[in-house]
C-alpha cells in the first residue's frame, strides 16, 4: 500500500502509534498539538540544530533497511549534540515523501528511529509530512541542553594541547565503498564496516564524560572527515595542528577494504567521514589517565593523534618523520559525489 492511498492524515497517526508516549519529565505536551511543549531545568543552556538526509544523496535504498536509514537520520543529529558535550532533550522529525513510496517502508523508517531516541533518550515529539516530487528525504531538528556555560566549542583549542580522538576512523568510508563494490570484494568479511556506515553510533555518553573529567579545550564529531572537522577547530581556534599518521586508529577490516580496492587506508581515515567519533583537544597530560577507565565503561578506546601548534592550517606528520601540509578534502555537498 502507498502513501497516497492512505492520504496524510491518517499516514500520521499510523506513525503516531509506533511512538510511545514520552515519559521524560521535560515533555509537558508531544504529538498532537500544533507545537509541542518542553520544560527544560534551571542552569541549562539550550542547544539546538538540524539535519537532512536524502535518497541518493546520504543513503540508498538498496544498501539499507527502512530501519538502518531510519536510524541513520536521527543518529546523526544527536552526535551534534555529543559534540558540544549536552545530551538530547527532543526530537521533530519533517518527512518529504514520494507518493508511491509504501507505508511499510515509512513505518520501518519510523521503527529506526524510535530505536535511536529510546537508546539516547530523545524522545520524538512533532513533526511535519509532505509531499515531493522528488527523493525521500528527511529532515530534523533535534533540541538539546548542557549545563550553563560549559558547552565544549571548535573555538577553544590552545597551543601545546592533545589532539584525540574516539573509537577508530575510516570504517564508515569503508562501508560505503564495501557496499559500493560489493561485486569486487566478496568473500570478504565487510559486515562489521558497513554496520558503520548504515547505524552510526553518536558518542553521546562517551562526550558527557570527556566533558565532567577531561578539561577538554574542543570539541567536534567526525562528520566530514577529520581533515576537514579537525581544520574547522584550527580556524575557530586560531591556531595550527599536527597530525601523526603513525598514531590514527584503524580497524583490521577497514585496512582489508581498502587494500582491496587499491586504496590507502590512510586517506579512509583522514578524509573518509561519517565515522561520528569525537575529536577534542585538551591540556597535555590529562586525558592518559583516563584511557583506561574509559575503555571500561564504553569498550571504546581513546588515542593522542597529534598536537595543536602556533600558525594555521593542519600538518601531517608521516611516520617517516617528514611532515607536509595535509589538504582538506572531507565531504563537501556540492563537490562529492553521490554514495
Amino acid at each position: 500500500m502507498q502513501v497516497q492511498a492512505v492520504g496524510e492524515f491518517a499516514l500520521i497517526a499510523r506513525l503516531q502509534q509506533r511512538l510511545p508516549p514520552p515519559q521524560e519529565a521535560r515533555v509537558v505536551c508531544g504529538i498532537g498539538d500544533d507545537c509541542a511543549v518542553l520544560r527544560l531545568p534551571a542552569g541549562s543552556d539550550l542547544l539546538l540544530t538540524t539535519d537532512t538526509q536524502e535518497e541518493e544523496v546520504h543513503f540508498r535504498r538498496a544498501w539499507a533497511t527502512p530501519e538502518d536509514i531510519g536510524w541513520r537520520c536521527l543518529a546523526v543529529n544527536v552526535s551534534d549534540i555529543a559534540a558540544m558535550g549536552g545530551m538530547p532533550v527532543a526530537a521533530v522529525v519533517a518527512l518529504s515523501l514520494p507518493p508511491d513510496l509504501e507505508v511499510a517502508f515509512v513505518e520501518g523508517l519510523y521503527d529506526g528511529l524510535q530505536a535511536v531516541a529510546t537508546a539516547y533518550s530523545c524522545p520524538i515529539v512533532g513533526g511535519n509530512v509532505s509531499k515531493t516530487a522528488g527523493k525521500l528525504a528527511v529532515t530534523i531538528s533535534v533540541l538539546g541542553e548542557v549545563p550553563r556555560g560549559q558547552a565544549l566549542r571548535r573555538s577553544g583549542a590552545r597551543v601545546g594541547d592533545e589532539i584525540w580522538v574516539t573509537g577508530t576512523l575510516g570504517e564508515a568510508k569503508a562501508g560505503l565503498e564495501a557496499l559500493r563494490h560489493a561485486p569486487r570484494l566478496a568473500g570478504l568479511a565487510t559486515e562489521r564496516v558497513c554496520e558503520r556506515y548504515r547505524r552510526p553510533r553518536p558518542r553521546l555518553h562517551e562526550a558527557w564524560y570527556l566533558r565532567e573529567h577531561g578539561g577538554l579545550h574542543s570539541l567536534i564529531d567526525l562528520s566530514d572527515g577529520l581533515s576537514s572537522d579537525l581544520a574547522h577547530i584550527c580556524q575557530a581556534s586560531g591556531v595550527g595542528a599536527v597530525l601523526e599518521a603513525a598514531q590514527l586508529p584503524l580497524a583490521e577490516e577497514t585496512r582489508r577494504v581498502a587494500a582491496a580496492l587499491g586504496a590507502d587506508p590512510l586517506a579512509y581515515a583522514l578524509h573518509g567521514g561519517e565515522d561520528f567519533e569525537l575529536c577534542f583537544t585538551a591540556p597535555p597530560g590529562r586525558i592518559a589517565p583516563l584511557q583506561a577507565d574509559f575503555t571500561r565503561r564504553f569498550q571504546c578506546p581513546l588515542t593522542r593523534v597529534g598536537y595543536i601548534c602556533a600558525g594555521r592550517g593542519v600538518t601531517l606528520q608521516l611516520p617517516d618523520g617528514r611532515c607536509h601540509p595535509l589538504p582538506v578534502a572531507g565531504y563537501d555537498h556540492f563537490q562529492a559525489a553521490t554514495p
